[in-house]
């Protein structure tokens, strides 16, 4: 196997019986294809349009696809001896079909989880958090493939046969190693979020001013940053529970020192968003309201 080629396996009941409905995997061969699309360009804009082609290698007792990734032959040749070969290499690795940190992992890594906390650590890295997890560095154009939602639905119709055709084993190989290995129970984790298409999520350590609490648990906030009041969800328990319990009181001119969490998606064309306080580090009591004599 060269460095352009990998194969996808299928395993379960429609293979035990010794016949494949070309429909049940069809589409999920398709949108291998248009993640390819996707990924191409983070790699290098300039790369001219590549095809996902499939060799004609079938294993007895599963399903296993070859697929190559190539643009005209001969171009595809020259650049594994020439200087792109790095180009190729990132593009396999961003993808996740060599090595461990692309987006197929990050996103089995989530287990349909939002995360908690992302650090832009340089240019080239991103640090994921997800609730209950250790952070997760990766690079950063695997992080704009996670968010790139024509990729997220490739990468579920890619997976779909496992939660809608049967089959109970999905696998990505690379020169015989394997990238990825999700059973029937772990697909769900790479359904798409299907309300928000192009979503980003920023977060900021800042100091917002109250000027509306509520106390009725889940209802949203009103704040001022000092250019603007918005609508914050309260998303610290810890600090929602105190409030619950009566042990945080307030007044007018408070202020919160808080992980401040920004949500940014494309609606009808509009950029939206909509924002959240992650933590709530310290709570400044305002000043005592002198009384006139």
């Amino acid at each position: 196997m060269t460095n352009t080629e990998f194969s996808i396996l299928y395993d379960g009941q429609p293979v035990a019986e010794g016949t494949i409905d070309a429909r049940d995997l069809a589409p999920a061969l398709l949108a291998f294809a248009d993640l390819v699309d996707e990924a191409a360009p983070l790699v290098d804009p300039n790369l001219p349009r590549l095809s996902l082609r499939v060799r004609p290698d079938f294993k007895e007792g599963s399903f296993e696809v070859y697929l190559e990734i190539a643009n005209l032959y001969d171009k595809f040749v020259s650049l594994f001896s020439g200087p792109d070969a790095q180009a190729w290499s990132s593009f396999f690795q961003i993808v996740g079909l060599a090595g461990a940190a692309g987006v197929f992992q990050l996103i089995f890594r989530s287990k349909g989880r939002k995360p908690t906390k992302v650090t832009i650590e340089r240019k080239e890295t991103v640090t994921v958090t997800f609730e209950g997890d250790e952070p997760f560095t990766v690079d950063s154009r695997v992080w704009a493939l996670f968010q790139n939602f024509r990729a997220r639905k490739a990468i579920e119709k890619i997976l779909s046969p496992l939660a809608e055709r049967g089959f109970d084993l999905f696998k990505i190989k690379h020169k015989g190693k394997e990238s990825l290995s999700v059973t029937e129970a772990e697909a769900a984790y790479f359904k798409a979020p299907f309300e928000h298409e192009g979503e980003t999520i920023s977060e900021v350590d800042t100091r917002v001013v109250i000027v509306s609490p509520s106390f009725n648990q889940g209802n949203k906030w009103r704040v001022s940053d000092g250019a603007r009041t918005i609508y914050v969800a309260i998303r610290d328990e810890t600090f929602e529970r105190s409030v619950q319990q009566g042990a945080e009181a307030f007044r007018k001119g408070d202020t919160l020192n808080v992980t401040l969490r920004t949500t940014q998606w494309l609606e009808n064309g509009k950029l939206s968003a909509e924002y959240s306080i992650a933590k709530v580090h310290h709570h400044e009591r305002g000043p005592e309201q002198q009384k006139l004599l």
